[in-house]
C-alpha cells in the first residue's frame, strides 16, 4: 500500500495537484486588501489635513469681477477687485491688458472735506450720538423694570 499511496502522490505532484507551485491567492489577496485600505488612508489623512487648510487659503483671496463692459466681438473691459486694490483690464480674445489702477476701491464712501473740517457738521454728529445713546440707555432700563419706552 505504502508504494502504492507514494505512486499516486508523486503523479498528483508532477500533474499540479496539491503542490505550491502556483500564485499564493491568499497572500495575493492579503496585498490587495493592504493596499486598498492605505490608499483609503491616505485619501482621509488629506482630506482631513490638507484639503481644509487649503480651502481656507482660498477663501482669504479676495478677487472679485465688480464690472464687465462688452466693447464688441470679443473684447471686453473689466472692473477687478484684488484685496484693497481695483484695476481696469482690457481682456482680448488671446490677451489680457492692463487699462489702469483706480485709485480707490469702488464701493467705499469717501468723506467730502467740506464736511470732514465744517464745525456745525461735527457738533451735529456729536448731538446726534448723545441723543442715541441716551435713548439707548432709557429702553435698556425701561426693559430691566419692564416699562415700554418711546
Amino acid at each position: 500500500m505504502n508504494s502504492t499511496t507514494s505512486h499516486v502522490q508523486l503523479a498528483l505532484l508532477q500533474n499540479g495537484f496539491g503542490g505550491t507551485s502556483g500564485p499564493d491567492m491568499t497572500r495575493y489577496i492579503t496585498i490587495c486588501a493592504v493596499l486598498i485600505l492605505g490608499t483609503i488612508l491616505l485619501a482621509y489623512l488629506f482630506r482631513r489635513f490638507l484639503a481644509g487648510s487649503m480651502r481656507t487659503r482660498a477663501a482669504a483671496r479676495s478677487l472679485e469681477i465688480l464690472d464687465v463692459l462688452p466693447l464688441g466681438g470679443k473684447k471686453k473691459l473689466s472692473v477687478i477687485r484684488c484685496y484693497d486694490r481695483t484695476f481696469v483690464l482690457g481682456l482680448g480674445e488671446k490677451e489680457v491688458a492692463l487699462v489702469a489702477e483706480l485709485d480707490r476701491v469702488i464701493g467705499e464712501t469717501e468723506t467730502s472735506p467740506a464736511l470732514a473740517k465744517d464745525p456745525d457738521f461735527e457738533r451735529m454728529l456729536t448731538t446726534a450720538r448723545a441723543n442715541l445713546e441716551s435713548k439707548r440707555k432709557r429702553r435698556s432700563g425701561a426693559k430691566r423694570l419692564g416699562q415700554v419706552v418711546a
